[in-house]
């Protein structure tokens, strides 16, 4: 039983010990000064702030990136028409000319519908290649700085409890 007593004296020393306080003539225990709290504090609202303005941009990016996936193409206008009743009230030889008119305008009409589909093709994964590096430079920038941020490493999901812990200080300061 005694072998006990003396661990249990030591701790029970120790623990009066602190309960009074520093030895006279020590130095009392560091403590930042509240001026030291405080810029850490801010600096900590600030990066917060930034983090959240980086996190909006990120999302504009998104919704950038789904606008241009969801943009479908132009619609067609519609062909030229080659109305049979018309025509037949003329002569043979004024209906092949007619036909001749039609089929040529038929094929401009088609080449100019190509072209614009074409253009519109290009222009669109212009802006898909544009909006699709933009949200890779945002999340690029987000891991940099945060890396445990997002759920996956190729996920631009947010991680609620990484965010939560980031953000923690805007409630202490």
């Amino acid at each position: 039983m005694s072998r006990h007593l003396g661990p249990l004296i030591l701790l029970l020393a120790a623990s009066l010990m602190a309960c009074q306080g520093p030895a006279p003539g020590s130095k009392p225990p560091l403590v930042a000064p509240k001026a030291e709290q405080q810029k850490q504090a801010k600096l900590c609202r600030q990066s917060s702030q930034a983090l959240r303005a980086e996190l909006a941009a990120l999302r504009q990016a998104e919704w950038q990136l789904s606008r241009v996936k969801q943009q479908s193409q132009p619609q067609l206008s519609a062909p030229p028409v080659w109305d049979e009743a018309r025509e037949q009230r003329f002569s043979e030889q004024d209906q092949e000319l007619d036909r001749q008119r039609y089929e040529r305008q038929l094929a401009l009409w088609q080449q100019q519908q190509d072209e614009g589909l074409q253009t519109w093709e290009y222009r669109h994964r212009l802006e898909l290649a544009e909006a699709q590096r933009q949200l890779n430079a945002r999340a690029r920038n987000l891991r940099r700085q945060h890396h445990d941020l997002f759920t996956g490493a190729t996920s631009i999901e947010v991680n609620p409890a990484v965010l939560a812990r980031i953000q923690r200080c805007t409630e202490a300061g």
